[in-house]
């Protein structure tokens, strides 16, 4: 009888840590949900359309990632004050796009390109050197 109880306790000292460590909580994707972390004066490539009412921005020093706008119909104003394709600084904070994290979790290579949705709080000129 002591013998079985032993073997039980040995196994659940192994059995219950993997399965209770195991259920990590997936970050909420989307507009609505965690953010990940903030950029403040981060300088990127900004690309927008003011028909469609939408925008997204390319880091400058991550080329390898696109953030779409969460917010693009208030921050319409400060964006056509540049063309496209320009060099600004941007203040927001980021979350998962949920289609990346779809497709990352079905590929088993993950994905190179990474996409980021943002609401951004201000655009503004870099006037660094002028």
């Amino acid at each position: 009888m002591m013998r079985i109880v032993l073997k039980i306790l040995f196994i659940a000292a192994f059995v219950i840590p993997v399965a209770v460590g195991s259920c990590k909580k997936q970050d909420k994707c989307g507009c609505d949900g965690d953010v990940i972390n903030t950029l403040v004066q981060a300088p990127v490539y900004i690309y927008y359309d003011t028909l469609n009412k939408s925008a997204q921005f390319v880091p400058t020093f991550d080329p390898y990632s696109t953030y779409s706008l969460c917010n693009p119909t208030p921050m319409m104003d400060k964006l056509s004050k540049f063309e496209n394709g320009a060099e600004v600084l941007i203040d927001c904070s980021f979350f998962w796009d949920c289609a990346y994290v779809q497709q990352a979790s079905n590929s088993s290579y993950g994905t190179y390109y990474k996409r980021y949705m943002a609401i951004v709080t201000d655009v503004y000129e870099d006037l660094y050197g002028n």
